[in-house]
């Protein structure tokens, strides 16, 4: 295993805050955006998998996910559980909207960070943070139907087993209770094992075309001495993939009982730029996974808000 390195908290929350000029031209070319991208994709797909937006790569800044993430709850009356927070700095990004309290989890611990967090939290936000290591699969301190908001990015992409944690979410959610959730890459888009694509945009599918040697002989050569804790090399190393399309996931999604109240795509330019310049070799990939629409390899990420329906 390669030396891994952490971005400080202070740093990951000042590398994703965005300009309120920025976020007003999102705001406003939004539409034009969705029209824009949505010819990329087939109606069969826009039909199943019914997405509320379609965006070309961007168009939903951090603070603009937050607001649309929390628009379906009182956020000043709510108890929210980031899942997966790492190093914790997303938690800040929630803690501005001022709930009456976070639960915040993950597999791993950042003890220096996290206390570092709760203090700012407190301090700064005159906001309650708990955090706790655990599996998401697990959260048996939380009781149940205790919690308004569950919220996470870039996760479950890297969740094994979606299904047990979507049921633990299920439990400590509130009937009337949001699920809000941004994952991505998704595992068969250009990069979707956040490690293809090193080298060059010819490499970028590498993850789906090699079989295991040649791409472990790639991995490798591409592997760098010291890497981000929280890179591709890491994930690759601890196989954490869910492995899933845009429509396996709702599929699991309504399985589990949640209703899927919004879901947007974000389209990979990438992967755009990958069937364009390499055509066969796109045309080789689709021949390759037949189970797997063509938009599958396009679509990098998914944004959604799931309810969990009020008791009759």
């Amino acid at each position: 295993m390669e030396n891994y390195y952490n971005i400080s908290w202070l740093e990951q929350d000042k590398l994703h805050k965005t300009s309120i000029l920025k976020r007003l031209f999102y705001f406003f070319s939004r539409p034009l955006l969705s029209i824009y991208a949505s010819q990329f994709l087939s109606t069969q797909t826009l039909k199943i998998l019914q997405p509320s937006l379609v965006l070309p790569g961007r168009g939903m800044p951090l603070e603009t996910r937050r607001l649309w993430g929390a628009a379906l709850c009182k956020t000043r009356e709510a108890t929210i559980l980031v899942q997966g927070t790492g190093t914790g700095w997303d938690v800040i990004s929630w803690a501005r909207l001022k709930p009456k309290k976070i639960i915040a989890t993950d597999l791993f611990e950042f003890k220096d960070s996290w206390s570092e967090i709760t203090n700012y939290c407190k301090k700064i936000l005159n906001v309650e943070i708990e955090f706790y290591q655990s599996p998401l699969e697990d959260h048996s301190f939380i009781k149940d139907e205790s919690i308004d908001l569950c919220a996470s990015d870039a996760v479950f992409e890297h969740c094994q087993d979606l299904k047990s944690v979507l049921k633990e979410s299920f439990r400590v959610l509130k009937p009337g209770g949001i699920l809000y959730a941004t994952y991505g890459p998704l595992w068969f888009c250009a990069g979707g094992d956040h490690f293809s694509g090193r080298g060059g945009l010819q490499n970028c599918f590498n993850h789906l075309l090699l079989d295991s040697e040649q791409y472990m002989k790639y991995f490798l050569s591409f592997l760098q001495t010291n890497e981000d804790f929280q890179s591709g090399g890491r994930y690759v190393e601890l196989d954490l993939f869910s492995r899933l399309s845009s429509k396996e996931y709702c599929e699991l999604f309504k399985e589990v009982g949640f209703q899927i109240k919004d879901l947007i795509l974000q389209l990979d330019p990438k992967s755009l730029a990958f069937k364009t310049e390499f055509s066969e070799i796109f045309r080789q990939l689709c021949d390759k996974y037949t189970n797997k629409y063509e938009d599958d390899f396009l679509i990098s990420a998914n944004l959604v808000r799931l309810l969990k329906p009020s008791s009759s």
